[in-house]
């Protein structure tokens, strides 16, 4: 109780004569006036600065488990010049977090250029971090607000267990994360006009886990109308693993959370009540997949980590992966712009086999390359010898297989990279297109001076996008060469030009090739490449992806369908039958022009 009451005197302490005051539903806050400038570029703006704002009730006791509740109103001026804890998470060795963490976590933070020309459009940030890790206050975004000339909102929501738990009934439903992004977007319909933003023009915005959130805002009936487009770094509805769909595994997950923090043998309704008893941090470690804590309490090996975005029929009505396929949009004529990094898969190999970590180059054995590459597969594929044979075909390097030391790290990589992200995000765009919405794709391909990772080799990896389209040289966390300052203005633009318009393409640089950055339809299939040239190109990785998106998923069903291959399975040497199918898929895939 005291901790919660020195927290809240904080909150209304004393205000500067000078500091911003803005009048919010629940109150007023005040924040900070920063002048930005910097010498790489020549925009100059005063900039205020709102942090730790409460969007929702703090989702203590009674509220755990239970959708955000909107916030009372409060007496005095909020102080609002320092960030708020990060909601509660578990260790991510690669790219730790270092900020107080609480379950009192629900606060967002407002970047409000100051103008005299009427209302600026709003750019609101979902973070990444797998539905585990991250928060809003990990996101500096004064370059992009002040550069941009657009009001960014970052905001925290709820992770983990505390953010996904759920029993496959009435008494926890899951989705208390999604919930979170819909009432702070709820809130900026509400307020965003009193900090000088158009609640007409708003952008949701996201990477990896925050992109895979923007999607699934599109499909979800509670976000409707809450924003006007979308951008997706990296992540998308489709990819494997997500939504969670299965009610009776979930419900053994919640009993084997139970069991693993002292809530066992309990019905669903007496689980909830005594989960609501734990200590928020105890649920750190069963939310990491990693740690294998929830599998060896329930005694089976789950494909997929145990909380995350589930499809509950409110939230998330049915899977989105059913909506891109059946082409059945309810939501049309949304303003998208999408894409994905050439070696999104490069961070996946340095979990999966640290020793590699401190290594120049990777390295990957052709015994751990068999090992480790069915286990990405999504099902039923991970079994099929097919499909194995396939991907082995299109990935591995047959010019050094028969070397002693061929090395499969790039074989592996990329493999994860194209399934994982790149792939799922070009089904994503051809659905979206052809149901009416304005699509720009792009693939970022520039290896940054400085990695944003502390690992030498992992190239234009997945989360690298992030120091170019917030501008850390101009927060000096990196200092860039000249092409990447350049780099970064050029996309800081496209972003806040698509976020202004929903067009990229804005004619501010007087450079004509930066300006061209096409449509994407099928056919053409136009992208843009996130270079230093910044090109607009067309058909990128359309051999790959007609293996994940068509030809593996019609191998399994016509191999599934079918009662010789089934009984050919049993021969050590296969039918003819077999031989033919096979072949004559493998030369559609791969001598056909797709």
């Amino acid at each position: 109780m005291y901790i919660h009451i020195a927290i809240g005197l904080a909150f209304y302490g004393c205000v500067a004569a000078d500091a911003p005051v803005v009048e919010v539903t629940s109150g007023r806050v005040a924040g900070t006036t920063v002048e930005f400038s910097h010498p790489d570029v020549a925009t100059q703006r005063t900039v205020n600065i709102f942090r730790g704002i409460p969007y929702a009730e703090p989702p203590l006791g009674q509220l755990r488990f239970q959708p955000p509740q909107g916030k009372t109103a409060w007496e005095g001026v909020y102080d609002a010049t320092e960030f708020r804890p990060i909601c509660p998470q578990p260790v991510y060795n690669l790219l730790p977090e270092s900020e107080p963490q609480s379950e009192d976590c629900l606060f967002l933070n407002v970047y409000a250029p100051q103008t005299q020309s009427g209302s600026l459009p709003v750019m609101v940030w979902i973070h990444g971090g797998g539905f585990l890790w991250g928060s809003g206050s990990s996101y500096d975004s004064l370059p992009l607000s002040a550069i941009g000339n657009v009001i960014v909102v970052t905001i925290n929501y709820r992770l983990g267990a505390l953010g996904f738990f759920l029993t496959g009934d009435e008494h926890a439903t899951g989705n208390y994360g999604l919930l979170d992004q819909i009432a702070a977007l709820q809130w900026v319909q509400d307020n965003i006009a009193a900090f000088g933003g158009d609640a007409n023009r708003v952008t949701i915005f996201g990477e990896s886990a925050g992109s895979i959130s923007v999607d699934f805002l599109l499909f979800s009936p509670l976000a409707e109308g809450l924003f006007e487009r979308a951008i997706m770094q990296s992540g998308t509805a489709t990819m494997p693993s997500f939504p969670l769909t299965d009610k009776a595994l979930q419900n053994r997950i919640a009993h084997g959370l139970g069991k693993v923090v002292g809530c066992e043998d309990k019905t669903s309704e007496e689980l909830v009540t005594c989960l609501r008893t734990v200590q928020a941090e105890d649920f750190n470690d069963p939310s990491n997949p990693a740690t294998n804590i929830i599998s060896d309490a329930i005694g089976e090996q789950l494909e997929e980590g145990p909380f995350a975005p589930f499809v509950d029929g409110t939230v998330l009505p049915e899977n989105p992966k059913d909506v891109v396929a059946e082409g059945r949009f309810s939501r049309t004529g949304i303003d998208i712009l999408m894409g994905a990094n050439a070696d999104e898969g490069t961070f996946v190999l340095a979990e999966l086999l640290p020793y590699t970590i401190n290594q120049t180059v990777p390295t990957v054995s052709k015994s751990q390359f068999d090992v480790f590459f069915p286990v990405f597969l999504f099902d039923p594929a991970k079994s099929s010898s097919a499909a194995h044979d396939a991907v082995k075909l299109m990935y591995v390097d047959w010019a050094t297989v028969d070397s002693d030391d061929a090395n499969y790290a790039q074989a592996l990589s990329q493999m994860i990279g194209d399934q994982m992200f790149v792939c799922p995000t070009d089904l994503s765009a051809r659905a979206y297109s052809e149901a009416g919405s304005k699509v720009y794709r792009y693939f970022m391909t520039h290896v940054p001076a400085t990695s944003v990772w502390p690992i030498s080799w992992m190239g234009a990896a997945h989360y690298e996008d992030i120091q170019f389209v917030f501008g850390y040289h101009f927060l000096n966390l990196t200092i860039m060469p000249q092409e990447e300052i350049n780099m970064t203005l050029q996309i800081m633009k496209y972003w806040t030009n698509f976020a202004k318009t929903g067009n990229p393409n804005l004619p501010s640089t007087g450079n004509s090739k930066h300006e061209n950055w096409a449509l994407f339809h099928v056919p053409g299939l136009a992208y843009k490449e996130l270079s230093v040239d910044m090109e607009t190109k067309y058909g990128h990785k359309t051999r790959e992806c007609a293996l994940w998106n068509d030809y593996i998923p019609s191998l399994i069903k016509r191999t599934e369908n079918c009662d010789e291959c089934a009984s050919a399975a049993e021969d050590t040497s296969p039918s003819v039958f077999v031989v033919g199918f096979i072949t004559s898929l493998l030369y559609k895939l791969f001598v056909v022009d797709v």
